[in-house]
């Protein structure tokens, strides 16, 4: 299956979430992506919230399966286990790194690390378990404008 990918079809969570693709390797099934924060994501500390953190990261993960697959096959996260390493302050530059580990035609196996502000030391990582299943189109109006 042929499958034309362009920034407008990216899921509502990612848009509103700033996502943008720096890099991305579908043979490595690896990329980068990153990330703004918005006042909404701010928990009663002050800094990102940890689910906020945590959908970053599968938002990352699934996005990276989808493409590395061509588009054959979409995904439900069954599992997302994240470790919280440091807070993340609001206005940081987010970046993910993403790795599909395995994939086969029912499952796939990735991992994540997010970092903020250019700084080597990861802030989060999370591995997800993803189910597959046959692409049957979009679930929601690509490049519809989010609230």
């Amino acid at each position: 299956m042929a499958f034309a990918f362009s920034p407008e079809m990216a899921p509502p969570t990612a848009r509103w979430m700033g996502m943008e693709v720096q890099d991305l390797d579908t043979d490595a099934m690896t990329c980068t992506a990153t990330f703004r924060t918005r006042p909404e994501m701010q928990n009663f500390g002050g800094v990102v919230q940890g689910g906020i953190i945590a959908t970053m990261m599968d938002d990352a993960m699934g996005f990276l399966t989808f493409l590395s697959l061509k588009g054959e096959y979409s995904m439900g996260t069954t599992d997302l286990h994240t470790q919280f390493l440091r807070a993340v302050p609001m206005g940081a530059n987010i970046r993910v790194e993403a790795e599909v580990t395995k994939a086969g035609k029912v499952i796939a196996f990735t991992q994540a690390t997010l970092y903020a502000n250019d700084d080597d030391e990861p802030a989060a990582r999370a591995t997800a378990t993803q189910r597959l299943r046959a692409f049957k189109g979009m679930q929601f109006e690509p490049g519809k404008k989010e609230g």
